[in-house]
């Protein structure tokens, strides 16, 4: 109820006041935040200082700090979705790769996206719904009320939570239905892939429906823009050999100030 009650005071307060405003005040209690030394900045340390291979120290807690406040803003970004043009978030996105995009929306299959949580993934997912892809998420459920206003704000830009179990099922038959089915990968299994990583659940699927494999992230830029970064699509073999952890620790080592890997890591991404 507390979770549920923070989410509606803060979507409240970035819909009344400025943008400027609102994403101070998150900017804010990010960084009030990140001096309380809560485990999740541990945890998120950590992380930083094996992907950039470097001791801890000033550079790591400069990420760690950037990525406070990036996810800050990644929340009132998301909360703005609520009332965000569709014509406005598709100027606001810059596509690189889009030869691989395009690719796969129009190979006539399903397409499993692998992604990260870096940038935003919301805005990604709901971008991608308007441009005419069905997508769906597989994402660890939140508590019922705070669950609901996420479906809520996703079903309002064409995104669907792929609910119930086993997830395979739903996964399988959205795939078989040509539709788009979003996956992170950049955290330790989860009930979607119990008896194995992601990848492999992946790999296992796309051998199963046919779909497409395709990495890609969505990533912060200045002015509240962003960039889109998709991949060529993985064979299933090289998915579960852990080439996407290569893809995307290319990225991570890119923008390490957006990454939010708040969680142990799953192994070889580092």
């Amino acid at each position: 109820m507390f979770a549920f009650l923070f989410y509606l005071i803060a979507d409240t307060l970035v819909r009344l006041l400025p943008a400027r405003v609102a994403d101070s005040v998150g900017v804010g209690i990010a960084r009030v935040a990140f001096m309380l030394r809560l485990p999740h900045r541990k945890a998120l340390e950590e992380n930083l200082s094996r992907l950039m291979q470097l001791p801890p120290g000033r550079t790591v807690r400069e990420r760690a700090r950037e990525s406070f406040v990036n996810f800050a803003l990644t929340f009132t970004d998301f909360l703005r979705m609520g009332r965000l043009d569709r014509a406005r978030l598709a100027e606001s996105v810059e596509v690189h790769g889009r030869e691989h995009l395009d690719a796969a929306r129009n190979s006539g299959r399903g397409v499993i996206l692998l992604s990260a949580h870096l940038g935003n993934w919301e805005l990604g997912a709901a971008w991608l719904a308007a441009l005419g892809t069905p997508v769906n998420v597989i994402a660890r459920p939140h508590a019922s009320a705070v669950e609901r206003f996420f479906a809520r704000r996703r079903r309002a830009w064409g995104v669907a939570n792929l609910p119930g179990r086993p997830l395979w099922r739903g996964a399988a038959e959205a795939l078989r239905r040509r539709e788009w089915v979003a996956l992170m990968a950049d955290r330790e299994a989860s009930s979607q892939a119990k008896s194995g990583s992601v990848c492999a659940w992946a790999a296992a699927l796309s051998r199963r429906t046919g779909a497409l494999v395709l990495p890609a992230v969505i990533v912060r830029l200045p002015n509240r823009r962003y960039a889109a970064y998709f991949d060529r699509p993985l064979p299933p073999e090289t998915v579960r050999e852990e080439s996407y952890l290569r893809v995307i620790r290319r990225y991570l080592q890119r923008f390490p100030g957006q990454w939010f890997a708040f969680e142990p890591l799953p192994r070889g991404l580092t």
